[in-house]
């Protein structure tokens, strides 16, 4: 009697529970299981150059990491769980017209978007990746795109522009909130006319949180809640202790930050419901990696 092949079910989203903390000056990104110590040993080490951010797509777990730090050499790279020591990038590509990647993020469509800098586009991206793989939208949003996150059931992208002089005192810079597919204009922005609004984050509850350089040294995490208008005043402000460079959630609703001025992650624990003057947990740098300024390369939780 034949056989009958058994049947593909709907699969089951991958446990994010670790943390991805790319360091640029180790050229690594480490692997960080719960709970988290300072200076903690990493259960994995994942050989990467210089990235400018990390995203991990919620729905299946693959990591995308874009890397414009070295001249000559920028390039989108994504990887396939299991994350380990001997993980590589199951494929690289460099499209036309890509000029400095930073910003990343997964729309839940399985569509990779990247905010570029230097060529003040936001680029869209579409599976099944190659190395051929190459531009499949763009918008046009601000002069300077760098932060992006999406908030993927709102359906809202989130965009941090620095405004195209990277210290928004001759032009102000913005945060614009753009609803799918996210090629249109902004349905809100939010405008910074003297600090630089460098990361933006979405928690679980759909609250926008910017990271706004303030000064040389210093630094803080405005909160917005939904929904969200032009000119809106944030509900209350967070102190990190330096200038964030990534912002990452966990599935609980807490909120660590990559700074600047160390390359070392700070964490705020949840329930965030109020301006809190410092971080519940400072992480620092992972065993391996040096807390420098600029050794920031990404933040994101994965499997």
């Amino acid at each position: 009697m034949p056989q009958t092949p058994p049947q593909s079910g709907p699969t089951t989203p991958p446990s994010f529970t670790r943390l991805f903390d790319g360091q640029c000056f180790a050229d690594k990104i480490f692997v960080l299981a719960p709970p988290f110590q300072p200076s903690p040993k990493a259960v994995a080490e994942i050989s990467q150059r210089c990235g400018n951010s990390i995203a991990v797509d919620t729905a299946n777990g693959d990591m995308a990491v874009p890397s414009g730090a070295q001249v000559g050499a920028l390039s989108i790279g994504i990887y396939h769980p299991p994350y380990n020591d001997a993980s590589i990038p199951a494929v690289k590509f460099t499209p036309k017209r890509l000029d400095h990647p930073r910003g990343s993020a997964w729309d839940g469509r399985g569509n990779l978007w990247i905010a570029d800098d230097l060529a003040g586009r936001v680029w869209e991206f579409r599976p099944p990746f190659t190395e051929s793989t190459q531009i499949a939208a763009e918008s046009a949003v601000g002069t300077e795109p760098a932060g992006m996150s999406i908030d993927k059931r709102a359906k809202l992208m989130f965009v941090s522009d620095l405004g195209g002089n990277f210290t928004c005192a001759k032009t102000s810079c913005h945060v614009f909130v753009i609803r799918e597919p996210y090629t249109t204009h902004p349905i809100a922005t939010l405008t910074y006319p003297h600090e630089m609004p460098f990361a933006v984050g979405v928690d679980p509850q759909g609250r926008l949180f910017v990271a706004l350089d303030t000064g040389e040294t210093t630094g803080r995490v405005d909160v917005y809640t939904p929904p969200f208008s032009s000119g809106e005043k944030p509900a209350f402000s967070l102190d990190p202790g330096g200038q964030s460079r990534t912002l990452a959630f966990d599935s609980r609703g807490n909120l660590f930050s990559q700074l600047l001025q160390t390359g070392g992650v700070v964490e705020f624990d949840a329930p965030i419901d109020g301006s809190k003057t410092r971080p519940a947990a400072e992480i620092g740098c992972p065993q391996g990696s040096t807390c420098e300024r600029r050794n920031w390369a990404g933040l994101a939780f994965g499997p």
